[in-house]
């Protein structure tokens, strides 16, 4: 009882914890505190108990990240940065669905079009996040003023589909659709188009004015 009121109180204190492979990580040095001649597995009672509350605290959900947040690309540190709040690989996937994935503006930016059944199944990567997560990934891709979030069918490697945020651009011009489709983004890729970050722009350029107003970013 002395254990279980000990992880109900780290359930309830979420500023302490950054994702649920902490709070797992702490209970087990707890318990090897109370049984030292002992090597406990972790309860798969507290296991359930933990995500119940984790879900209830702190609301769940799946993103699909096709470009500069994937692992090893240059926007990735938002995904794992704890200030942005918690983002757990899940798995990989590709959409359901074909859709257009270009590079466009002089800054190399990737941008999946909304143009069903048009370019490739397009490859990335599954997230769990949490609410705070999901405000500062809209931020950073200026939803609803650019991309639009919006729920998708992601096919994982094993078939099973999975429904995930993912952040399409819905409001373009027509010249995007004749740019090179990818299947796959890379920002060092083969397209030779590298992205280039945030911190290295004109501090005037407009992303929502370059891909709907400005013939001349495009």
């Amino acid at each position: 009882m002395k254990l279980l009121s000990k992880i109900r109180s780290l359930s309830t204190n979420r500023s302490r914890l950054t994702n649920l492979s902490e709070v797992v990580l702490i209970i087990t040095c707890h318990q090897l505190e109370l049984y030292p001649n002992q090597h406990y597995a972790v309860d798969q009672l507290w296991i359930m108990f933990l995500r119940q509350t984790w879900t209830i605290n702190n609301m769940v959900h799946k993103v699909f990240v096709y470009g500069t947040l994937k692992r090893n690309e240059p926007n990735h540190g938002t995904m794992t940065n704890p200030e942005n709040g918690v983002a757990t690989f899940i798995a990989e996937g590709m959409t359901k669905e074909k859709y257009p994935l270009i590079i466009a503006t002089k800054y190399n930016v990737p941008f999946l079009l909304h143009s069903p059944g048009t370019g490739y199944n397009v490859k990335g990567e599954i997230y769990e996040v949490d609410d705070k997560m999901l405000s500062n990934l809209d931020i950073l891709e200026d939803h609803p003023n650019c991309y639009i979030r919006d729920k998708n069918d992601i096919v994982l490697t094993d078939s099973t589909v999975m429904k995930c945020w993912v952040y399409f651009l819905k409001m373009f011009k027509p010249e995007l659709l004749s740019k090179p489709f990818l299947e796959d983004y890379k920002s060092e890729g083969d397209h030779g188009m590298r992205y280039c970050e945030r911190c290295k722009r004109d501090v005037n350029f407009k992303l929502k004015l370059a891909v709907r107003d400005d013939c001349a970013y495009l």
